[in-house]
């Protein structure tokens, strides 16, 4: 059981690590933040973090473009999880697309709560770290 509060930002954008931090930090909610540059790294991590049913994101923000293993295709594997270890984490795309496809292929995952594009503003940051 965790007491701590954790998101996840998966992307592989340092800028966009950086300046998310800063947003989260400034909602003066204690999250412990992680990053991940790809979706392999943070897959493995969450696989791991399932079978051990401790320290899961309760937030992830996820970009969809990425080397080795992109959002999608992390979105596929977290859909073959079992649904009681995926249904406490809010997860949302954060991307630079604005293909509508993307927009409505994110719609028809029941796992993303909102196609968020970037930059996300600090309001956005601290609406999504604000509901948890």
């Amino acid at each position: 059981m965790q007491d701590e509060k954790r998101i996840w930002i998966i992307d592989d954008d340092d800028l966009f690590i950086m300046i998310t931090r800063n947003n989260i930090r400034k909602s003066g909610i204690p999250f412990i933040i992680e990053d991940f540059k790809n979706g392999i790294d943070s897959l493995s991590v969450l696989k791991e973090r399932v079978l051990s049913r401790e320290n899961l994101p309760d937030i992830i923000l996820l970009d969809l473009n990425m080397p080795m293993l992109d959002g999608w295709e992390f979105l596929d594997e977290l859909q073959l999880m079992p649904e009681e270890a995926r249904r406490n984490i809010k997860l949302y795309i954060c991307t630079s697309s604005i293909d509508p496809k993307d927009m409505k292929r994110s719609e028809a995952i029941s796992d993303v709560r909102a196609f968020l594009e970037k930059p996300v503003n600090t309001e956005v940051i601290l609406k999504i770290v604000g509901s948890e």
